[in-house]
């Protein structure tokens, strides 16, 4: 099981060969982070302690082009919180289907706002992310 949302391609997304840009699904799926963050309150949690949740790696495989006017499911779990690392999955499926459309991982890190440099996952930090990837 993971959070997803939902997204309809409509023009802007579409390059001059007639499928979605790459750009547009990198927006898709920072789109669905964004989503699955505030679903349990993280930004507002992380942003009083000081900390923002910080993507240092994103690998994308583009699987399939998808096209104007298909719906797209966009999965996101998050996968292992570490020591100072936290990996999310994410997958966007043609809606209603099995048919991967793309995946990626993400690996993010908790960085001190204050002097922008990542610390160690722990404490109630720790146990916020853990909500999320009970979630998943």
């Amino acid at each position: 099981m993971s959070d997803y949302i939902t997204i309809r391609v409509r023009g802007y997304h579409i390059d001059q060969h007639g499928q979605v840009h790459d750009r547009a699904h990198t927006e898709f799926l920072e789109e669905a982070r964004w989503t699955l963050f505030e679903n349990f309150n993280a930004i507002d949690f992380f942003s009083k302690l000081d900390l923002a949740l910080t993507i240092v790696s994103n690998h994308i495989n583009y699987r399939r082009p998808c096209f104007l006017n298909d719906t797209l499911e966009i999965h996101t779990r998050v996968m292992r919180i570490g020591k100072a690392s936290c990996k999310m999955e994410q997958k966007i499926f043609l809606e209603g289907t099995d048919t991967v459309i793309v995946d990626a991982t993400n690996i993010f890190v908790l960085t001190d706002k204050r002097n922008y440099e990542a610390i160690q996952i722990e404490g109630s930090a720790r146990e916020k992310l853990e909500q999320l990837a009970s979630s998943s």
